[in-house]
């Protein structure tokens, strides 16, 4: 489908859901301390549309803490004003927790082109057992609007396909997203241990592909999907381009005798997958990162 707009695809944040831990010592914890501890935002993604410069259409997936912050950062450098629609992946509270926030904000703004009530697109059983539960009040300033696996979304130039994933008992109604711009394809995981249609042909050959890592080694008991486990996806669904966020890396402190024992700073992080990329092309994904302007689409 030809498309009158070009997309940009901002990360918002890539922390996972306990970000950098107070108190603790380690690499990762110590590095982030050091950094800016207000630029430490949950997953995020924001989608947008641009037409000859000027923004037509914005796409926020997930708002967790942290994430209306670097909304901002984005809305100074970047004149994105609105936001027309969230999608949400899932009902914990990092993916959730400034959906408040964000909707009184879209409230109180006089601008013409915000929609109000807020559309909101989730699972029924997301938006039931998360923001609808701990924000009664959210159902009267946003409009809510189901998502179910493989029924497309068709916002503007983007086609967003829900699919089901498997984060555990406690995430029910848990999706990732395939998004369609034009030709180019995007595959965002959510966080997941397991993919209930991976064999799917929407998963496969992807220019990017966004896959949660909250550890180095396998550690499915956290409901959490690793670095190494992903490899074999990775190796299946072949995308150009693969991203990594929400590293914790903290039970990673279980494997001792291994040379990764625990949460690991950046640089560390980026050397360690270098090792185990072979050709792939696999990154770690960057607060503020936005492809289409500060980083290239791959080719």
């Amino acid at each position: 489908m030809a498309s009158t707009t070009e997309l940009l695809l901002r990360v918002n944040g890539v922390q996972p859901a306990f970000g950098i831990e107070f108190g603790l010592d380690s690499p990762r914890a110590n590095e982030g301390r050091s950094g800016d501890p207000y630029r430490q935002a949950n997953v995020s993604f924001s989608l947008v549309q641009r037409r000859h410069d000027r923004i037509v259409r914005h796409t926020l997936i997930d708002v967790g803490m942290g994430v209306v912050p670097s909304l901002l950062e984005f809305e100074q450098t970047h004149g994105v004003h609105v936001v027309d629609e969230v999608l949400l992946t899932h009902p914990h509270f990092d993916h959730f927790a400034q959906l408040d926030w964000l909707s009184m904000c879209l409230l109180r703004s006089d601008r013409p082109d915000q929609p109000r009530p807020l559309p909101i697109h989730a699972s029924t059983d997301c938006w039931e057992n998360g923001p609808n539960r701990i924000h009664r009040h959210l159902a009267e300033r946003s409009d809510f609007r189901p998502l179910e696996p493989a029924r497309k979304l068709v916002l503007g130039d983007l086609r967003v396909t829900p699919f089901a994933v498997d984060h555990g008992p406690k995430a029910p109604g848990a999706l990732g997203f395939v998004a369609e711009h034009g030709k180019r394809k995007i595959v965002i995981s959510g966080d997941f241990v397991r993919i209930a249609d991976e064999d799917h042909p929407r998963m496969f050959d992807a220019d990017v592909l966004f896959l949660e890592a909250n550890t180095w080694h396998p550690a499915e008991w956290t409901s959490h999907q690793s670095v190494l486990g992903n490899l074999r996806l990775i190796d299946k669904w072949r995308p150009k381009r693969t991203y990594l966020l929400h590293y914790s890396g903290y039970e990673d402190l279980e494997h001792q005798n291994d040379p990764i024992a625990g949460p690991m700073d950046t640089e560390t992080f980026r050397r360690q997958l270098q090792r185990i990329a072979e050709d792939r092309d696999i990154r770690l994904a960057v607060h503020g990162m936005i492809l289409g302007d500060t980083v290239t689409w791959p080719t």
